[in-house]
């Protein structure tokens, strides 16, 4: 597989993600088109509102792109995501930073090659494979308070996970790591077009340091390699990168993440 399927690959598993994501929430619209995705979720969250340019290769006209997004979302939601990619979308990116709209972020694209030798989970933990909504409503009390830290809402991820059965399917992983009996480490891996994408990497505030999300991460992306993943790929917060670094992922791109208003778009 060369760098140029590769991040192919990635952009439409990433984008899977969101789909399948957001619809886990009842009443989130998702529009796919020829090159690109439009998702207005059920709620009124601007990262949950997000739209994605799919088209292979460089796209130079960003005013048709920003264009059609704000079209979309004018009558939908005041402020949606612009969720680029740092390889194909530079002339977009050029365009939202003359505009002056807010980058949220601009995490790593990585890659995970081949399985993983990890370090094994210190003494007092055990990780466990969620099958269930009862294990699923320990991996959610982790999230909750995890991903308020990187400015998701507890409220939001509640309704993220607020229903087992649209949550939990064949074709993902979900892995909790407990500490002295309580759910602290989680991670899940969605498993589409030959790969998998890590996700919902998180860690409480009191068992930090202690290497969990790393062998977490690591269990789940070797389960995914046994299950036929040619690669598996994430995209690393700040936070997150160099713990990912140290389980073997390389930086392939990156993702910008801008905040847009529909008066924006076309100012």
């Amino acid at each position: 597989m060369n760098d140029s399927d590769l991040l192919r690959l990635a952009d439409l598993n990433r984008t899977e993600y969101w789909c399948d994501g957001l619809n886990w929430i009842p009443g989130t619209e998702v529009f796919k088109y020829q090159d690109g995705v439009f998702i207005n979720s059920a709620v009124d969250f601007p990262a949950c509102n997000v739209a994605f340019n799919l088209s292979a290769g460089p796209d130079a006209n960003a005013e048709g792109f920003l264009s059609r997004a704000k079209d979309f979302f004018e009558k939908r939601k005041p402020a949606f995501s612009l969720l680029l990619r740092g390889h194909d979308d530079r002339a977009i990116i050029s365009r939202c930073q003359e505009l002056k709209m807010p980058m949220i972020s601009n995490n790593a694209g990585m890659v995970l090659d081949e399985p993983v030798k990890g370090k094994g989970l210190p003494d007092g933990a055990e990780l466990r494979w969620v099958e269930d909504a009862r294990e699923l409503e320990s991996f959610k009390q982790v999230a909750v308070e995890s991903f308020h830290d990187l400015g998701l809402p507890p409220a939001i991820t509640e309704k993220y996970f607020a229903l087992a059965g649209r949550v939990l399917s064949p074709y993902t992983l979900w892995a909790v790591v407990y500490y002295k009996g309580e759910p602290a480490s989680v991670a899940m891996a969605l498993l589409s077009h030959g790969i998998a994408g890590i996700y919902w990497v998180g860690t409480t505030k009191k068992a930090r340091g202690l290497g969990l999300a790393e062998q977490c991460t690591t269990e789940v992306s070797n389960a995914s390699f046994s299950l036929g993943a040619r690669k598996v790929i994430l995209q690393a917060s700040q936070f997150g990168e160099p713990v990912y670094r140290k389980i073997g992922y390389r930086e392939i791109t990156r993702y910008p993440w801008f905040i847009c208003s529909g008066k924006q778009a076309l100012k």
